[in-house]
């Protein structure tokens, strides 16, 4: 099960902030790399991170199943099992579901606040709200 949680600048994440420069680096580089391709990268961005604390956090983004690990000769190749933009769907569907299940009330009273800001957005939600009904009346 990931956890999510607020980082040092108030984004939402299920990764850790190691952990989340080592997926953005996966994901730019879009191919298998290795190790120490992503501690190199690291280095550059000013990360001064151990290669086997990155070794540890490739195998651990593996077990989590965000990252695929191969083996190539003497090296480990890494991928992402999953693309950022599918990344962050499921992280937001996750979350939602949880509030959702605990917290059903205030979440729909917050989105509305917070997303039918003007006559038009109000008139999105009602749109959405009236084919919702219609999906939910049994036809006879």
């Amino acid at each position: 099960m990931a956890f999510f949680r607020l980082d040092r600048k108030g984004r939402g994440t299920v990764l850790g902030p190691l952990e989340d420069q080592v997926m953005q680096i996966v994901w730019a580089a879009g191919k298998p790399v290795p190790v120490s391709e992503v501690h190199r990268a690291l280095h550059l961005q000013k990360k001064k991170v151990a290669y086997s604390t990155v070794k540890a956090i490739l195998t651990n983004l593996a077990a989590k199943r965000y990252v695929k690990k191969r083996s190539e000769g003497k090296s480990n190749m890494f991928s992402a099992a999953i693309s950022q933009k599918a990344f962050q769907e499921k992280v937001v569907s996750d979350v939602l579901a949880s509030l959702a299940a605990d917290y059903r009330n205030p979440l729909m009273a917050h989105l509305v606040d917070h997303l039918a800001t003007d006559e038009e957005s109000l008139h999105q939600l009602e749109k959405l709200i009236a084919a919702k009904r219609a999906e939910a009346v049994p036809h006879e």
